[in-house]
């Protein structure tokens, strides 16, 4: 199994797509496995933070969760046996297992810090966990400017990456459920109305843009090139 994906983190902020590190490969040596095939599941997770404004002292200064959901806010159980976040040692239970959806942590702080996500797939999937990362961000820059803007939006920061798990020669009963599911939504928390639906317009014009940059640098040299011979 693979995982290809891009980030983005608003309000105002967008970073350009890119490859993300592959995850694990699927248990070796299973004829069970159909040849030749894919499977593909598209997966958001990532961080939504709130400021707590007049509530806020020097160790809880903003309400944040980290989450996974499925790219349309679908209920991913029919694939995902659990998943694991690993807070910042300093929190009590720091290793939080959700066993269904909503994949979600919320809890307050004062800090930034990477979360560590663990997927387990269904047992039927033969698959080794995948092993995740969300950066919690606070502020939409870390810069005393950055974090007075921040606080005067009065707008929840979210830091949100776009995955799509592919299931390289799923096992074959595997794959057939998972095709013939019939996609259901997730139960709907506070986050939900934040997050609104993953909209692939925006990424495809950013790579399209990026190409075309690529694209007017690689003339330039060129024409370099040419004059120097």
């Amino acid at each position: 199994r693979t995982s290809r994906g891009a980030m983005a983190e608003s309000p105002m902020e967008t970073a350009a797509p890119g490859e993300t590190p592959p995850a694990a490969e699927p248990i070796p040596d299973d004829p069970s496995r159909v040849k030749g095939k894919e499977l593909v599941v598209p997966i958001c997770y990532g961080t939504c933070a709130y400021w707590l404004g007049k509530k806020a002292d020097e160790y809880h200064s903003h309400k944040w969760t980290v989450y996974l959901r499925g790219a349309e806010h679908e209920d991913l159980s029919h694939c995902i046996e659990k998943v694991v976040f690993n807070l910042h040692p300093s929190f009590k239970e720091p290793v939080r297992v959700l066993e269904k959806p909503p994949y979600e942590v919320t809890e307050t702080g004062w800090g930034e810090f990477e979360i560590g996500v663990t997927v387990h797939f269904a047992s039927d999937a033969g698959e080794k966990p995948l092993e995740l990362s969300a950066p919690l961000k606070l502020y939409l820059e870390d810069t005393e400017k950055g974090k007075a803007e921040s606080k005067a939006a009065k707008k929840p920061v979210v830091k949100e990456k776009y995955e799509e798990i592919v299931f390289h020669e799923p096992r074959e009963e595997f794959a057939k459920r998972i095709e013939g599911h019939k996609p259901k939504k997730a139960p709907e928390t506070e986050i939900t109305p934040v997050l609104g639906k993953r909209d692939d317009r925006d990424e495809l014009l950013k790579i399209a843009t990026a190409r075309k940059v690529v694209a007017e640098r690689i003339g330039v040299v060129k024409q370099q090139l040419d004059a120097l011979s």
